[in-house]
């Protein structure tokens, strides 16, 4: 495997994108294993560590996956979908958006792997809740190995079929899909509300004060090089 890039977590933290623009070329296994092994080191609840995932490659298999990701795009967007064009319209940041899962939506079946994310039916009181942690773990392990990943579920809207298709036991919950790939997009910072905006003192609604005084693009100048932090987000 080659050397990841060499950044430290908070540069990770601050410019792991949503990269949904895919090259099709393989990743090798011992790159692949790496993002699990990195995965399964997430907090799990009472150390079950019942999370699966399921690692695919087969070009069937993602072919199947695309269209049903196509399908699941003209439902979640019907309007966009019918009409691409009206996309153009939208602001700046939504637009840019919304055009990537529309990409993806018609070039996953180019993507080189897609992870699914399983964990046991009923075995915690809050599903998923030992299963998404390890979804971020895989993401910031995909950032520094050079690779581009997001959450993407439109496929499940076929998910009876995907079921199906893989042998997924019936006592196991299908929480999300991630294609990974090396992006044709940049990695760059990460886009947020300001934490003085969503985080309150002691009480919903209350301002923090110390909040209200940094700069609203908070730490980013601290943790990211030049260039990374001047790239528009996708």
């Amino acid at each position: 495997m080659s050397d990841p890039e060499t950044i430290g977590l908070f540069e990770a933290l601050y410019s792991t994108r949503a990269l949904r623009r895919l090259k099709p070329d393989p990743i090798p296994e011992d790159v692949l294993f790496q993002l699990l092994d990195a995965a399964i080191r997430a907090p799990s609840g009472q150390n079950a560590q019942d999370w699966r995932f399921v690692i695919i490659t087969d070009a069937a298999v993602i072919t199947k996956l695309g269209s049903w990701a196509a399908d699941g795009w003209s439902r979640y967007q019907p309007e966009f979908s019918e009409h691409p064009e009206k996309m153009n319209a939208l602001p700046r940041t939504q637009r840019l958006s919304l055009r990537s899962v529309e990409y993806l939506a018609q070039h996953l079946h180019e993507a080189p792997a897609v992870i699914l994310f399983c964990g046991r039916k009923g075995r915690h009181s809050s599903p998923g809740g030992s299963t998404f942690p390890a979804v971020q773990n895989l993401l910031l392990a995909a950032r520094a190995l050079g690779l581009g990943a997001s959450i993407f579920n439109l496929p499940l809207t076929h998910a009876p079929e995907l079921i199906e298709e893989l042998g997924i036991p019936e006592d196991n919950q299908l929480y999300c899909l991630v294609p990974v790939g090396y992006p044709l997009d940049k990695h760059g910072s990460v886009r947020r509300k300001p934490v003085a905006k969503v985080a309150f003192w002691n009480r919903w609604g209350q301002a923090w004060d110390y909040a209200e005084q940094q700069p609203p693009e908070g730490l980013q100048e601290k943790w990211l090089s030049k260039g990374v932090a001047d790239g528009p987000e996708r």
